[in-house]
Order: C-alpha cells, then structure tokens, then sequence
C-alpha cells in the first residue's frame, strides 16, 4: 500500500482549492527518489528539449538577466555539483513521460487531490522538476494552468500576487497563453505590498489560483521542488478565450470581455482552434536564445555560448 501524499488536505482545503492561496503539508520529501545518486542518474535521462537550465542576475528585479543555458558534457551528477555551486535554476518539464518514477508518483498525487477535490474534473497533468543553486531566483511571472509547488529538500519564498490588474493585465496574460512571450511580466516592487509570502521548507507546498502571478526566491541552501500542472474544463475555456482575444488584439482589435460563456466565447473557442489548426501558433511562438554553456573548469561554471572556451 503507498504512504499518503498529503499530511492535512482538510474541508477547509478543498473549500478553498483553486480560489485562493493555499499551503499544505506532504511527505515527498521522505522518499527515496530525491537523493543526488538518484536525481543524477535521472537527469542522464533527461532529453535536452524538456530541460530548460537558466542562470539570473544577483539580488535585483532584472528579468533581463534571465539566460538559457546549453547542457555542455556534464554528467547528471555534475550538473547538480554545478548548480551547487554556481547560480543556476533547472527545469525538468514533463518529466513523469521519462521517469516512470516519476509517473506513478504523479499519479498518487493527482489521485488524492482529486480524491478531496472531487469536482475538480482533471482531465490533463504533468510534472516539473526543479533543481536550483542557493540564492537563485525566478522573477515575476505566470503560468498557464493550474499549478503547485511542492518543497522537497532546501527552503524558499514565494510571493504571489492577485490574478487580477494591475499584477496582472489582460494583454501581458494573452501573450503568455498563446507562446508569443515567456511567462516574465512588468513588475514593480510596490506589488510586494499585496502578495501573500509563503516559505517553503521540506514538506511545504503551495497551491494558488490559476494565473496567478507569483516570483520566487531561494534561501542560502540547494533546492530541489517539483511542480504540478493540471487542466479541467473550464481552465481549458479560459485558455481558448483569452488566446482568441489575444489574435483579436492582435489585428488591432481591444477585447471588450474576457467572459467564458455565451455566443462570443464559443466564437473565440472556435477562432483559437482554427488558429492553432492553421500552424500560426508554431510560426509566431517565443523561442529560446542560449547565451551561455556550462563549463566546470570556467570561473562561475558559465561560459559565453559559441565560445571557444
């Protein structure tokens, strides 16, 4: 029989699942598949598509610091030496298709979110996993659909902000949801006024409402998380309309509602799918600039990409 995921998923959690900040407590932390040996091994596995590895500036808000990285030859375990070390923020996206690990463990949790949050209607899901250099940060951004993050080894912040203007803008969201821009959005710190700041340690996880903007900062140790993402039905409604005012916009055109039913809903459902249908979502998606390669014998383990170092 498999050990219970969460350590509290109560009536006041499924009450507030979905619309408002929540924190719970799990037991991932105690499994096994969290070691060095075992994440190392797993990130041999790893095709260089889902792995995203950036590096930011120090201490500021500068979104523009935020570089991709080439892989270079280093080993799984390697790279978490590098990121020990050096100021480096993995991503492992959909990592539950590589790592059947990783899949069933996926597939528990899923199970008693669903199990307490029955209406919930999961239709789509998938795992992260991030491994991140002490200090490292992640600006203000957000994400497309519903998401947690759960803390596995090391400690961070999260601040995360009202889905709502001015955190949030219509035009900023629309971007993001069809792939025209990263999830990275104007911030000004006064926003910090108004987010909820939630630390995280081992066994800490955070849910908020979807969109959610929200940033990040890791205390003076290794972090290892993973995240989650899940799509019902309405979350992919939401996608569809404000991918379709994005296209209106697009052609000059200002959204006037961002309502998910009616005649006009259904219209823009229809025009975001024969849209993507058309190829124009691949031809106009954002696309990684690498700028850096990791080097183990370069000061900072980062050289210029295409360098001769």
């Amino acid at each position: 029989m498999s050990e219970m995921v969460f350590e509290n998923f109560d009536h006041e959690a499924k009450a507030l699942w979905g619309n408002h900040v929540l924190k719970l407590r799990h037991t991932l932390h105690e499994r096994a598949l969290f070691s060095d040996d075992k994440l190392g091994a797993i990130l041999d596995q790893i095709p260089e598509h889902r792995m995203a590895i950036n590096t930011m500036g120090i201490g500021t808000h500068d979104a523009g610091t935020w570089s991709y990285c080439k892989r270079g030859d280093l080993s799984g375990v390697e790279l978490i030496n590098a990121v020990q070390q050096g100021r480096i923020w993995i991503n492992v996206t959909k990592i539950a298709e590589f790592v059947p690990e990783f899949s069933e463990l996926m597939d528990e949790m899923f199970a008693e979110i669903e199990g307490n949050v029955p209406d919930l209607g999961v239709f789509r899901k998938s795992m992260g996993l991030l491994i991140s250099s002490p200090n490292a940060q992640v600006f203000y951004h957000a994400d497309v659909p519903g998401q947690a993050l759960w803390q596995i080894r090391g400690e961070k912040r999260i601040w995360i902000y009202p889905n709502t203007e001015p955190f949030l803008k219509p035009k900023a969201l629309e971007g993001i949801i069809r792939g025209t821009t990263e999830e990275e959005m104007t911030y000004q710190p006064w926003f910090d006024k108004y987010a909820e700041v939630i630390d995280l340690k081992p066994g800490d996880m955070a849910h908020w409402p979807l969109n959610g903007p929200h940033r990040v900062e890791n205390k003076d140790c290794l972090n290892i998380s993973v995240t989650t993402e899940h799509w019902t039905p309405e979350i992919r409604r939401h996608f569809a309309v404000q991918y379709g005012n994005g296209i209106l916009r697009q052609f000059g055109w200002t959204p006037k509602s961002r309502d998910l039913y009616g005649p006009t809903a259904w219209a823009k459902i229809a025009m975001t799918a024969a849209w993507r249908l058309s190829g124009q979502q691949k031809r106009q998606a954002f696309k990684r600039q690498m700028r850096f390669k990791l080097d183990t014998k370069a000061p900072g383990l980062l050289v210029p990409f295409g360098s001769a170092a």
